[in-house]
């Protein structure tokens, strides 16, 4: 996967939507390539590449995640570090929720 950086790395989340096509387009590849891939160094490889050209700082060994709130009013769109994140249940999945929404509406269960 090839992908040029168009900002510098600076932040611990990114909106989806604010991306460039590139970046999107990146995204959504790094996706695809994460659920194909075979084994834990490659799918960390692929995750310090995404952040890098994301402009993400991710911690060592960490993955970055789609925030998946339910409460959100505006859908959240953010990618971050899944460190930084917390954690609810829906059903029998752990779903992610990023900081600004875990601190603005979190979601404790289902």
């Amino acid at each position: 996967m090839t992908a040029l950086m168009d900002r510098p790395v600076h932040t611990s989340t990114a909106s989806y939507r604010q991306l460039t096509p590139q970046q999107q387009n990146g995204w959504d590849q790094l996706l695809i390539d994460t659920h194909h891939a075979t084994d834990a160094f490659t799918i960390k490889a692929l995750h310090r590449a995404a952040a890098t050209w994301l402009g993400i700082r991710l911690p060592d060994g960490d993955e970055l995640v789609e925030c998946s709130c339910e409460m959100c009013p505006d859908a959240c769109d953010r990618i971050a570090p899944l460190s930084l994140c917390a954690e609810y249940r829906d059903d029998n999945v752990q779903r992610p929720q990023c900081p600004a929404c875990a601190d603005d509406h979190r979601i404790t269960s289902d």
